[in-house]
């Protein structure tokens, strides 16, 4: 049997560790902390979870984002038509180069396609792993189109902290790291 005393001190233990966690979490600065929570919706808007997906890489091996959860996640949506998209390519080689370890950067072309992906990538030497989504439901699962390019950035966890239509600069590139990285 437990002493009243005891008994009042694991009660009191118990009330401080609930209300450092109310502190923390309600913090006005904690917007990071929150979208990481790993009971996240699933989705492919920012603050959920996108879904886990696996996709063969042109160079035959297979991306299954599961394997990158504790990595910051960088996917370009691109096709070779896309002259915005092919001009920000070298961004991501270059983003790829600066963090081999902790940012898995993966390039996935558009089911639309005009050219050989394979083809035009062969005059390029990028360090990072380039896929095909033949049927497009990868691309549909990140809320893709035929808008390109698009950038979609996941935190360690797999949560969404970015996914929009446009080009990017290296610059804004490691901006989004950084946030992601938090």
């Amino acid at each position: 049997m437990i002493s009243r005393g005891v008994s009042r001190a694991l009660w009191c233990a118990a009330l401080a560790v609930l209300c450092a966690a109310l502190i923390v979490f309600n913090r006005p600065d904690a917007a990071s902390v929150v979208e990481s929570v790993p009971d996240a919706a699933l989705g492919h808007e920012v603050g959920e979870r996108l879904p886990s997906f696996s996709i063969q890489q042109t160079d035959g091996a297979v991306f299954d984002l599961a394997e990158h959860r504790g990595q910051v996640v960088v996917i370009n949506l691109w096709a070779t038509w896309c002259t915005p998209c092919v001009n920000e390519l070298p961004h991501f080689d270059a983003l790829q180069k600066t963090h081999p370890t902790d940012v898995a950067v993966l390039a996935i072309h558009s089911d639309l396609i005009t050219d050989d992906p394979v083809e035009y990538l062969s005059h390029f030497d990028y360090g990072f792993p380039f896929a095909v989504d033949e049927g497009g439901e990868v691309i549909a699962a990140m809320g893709g189109s035929t808008m390109l390019p698009q950038t979609v950035v996941l935190d360690r966890t797999g949560v969404v902290t970015y996914n929009q239509v446009g080009s990017v600069t290296y610059e804004a590139l490691e901006e989004l790291v950084a946030a992601a990285a938090k």
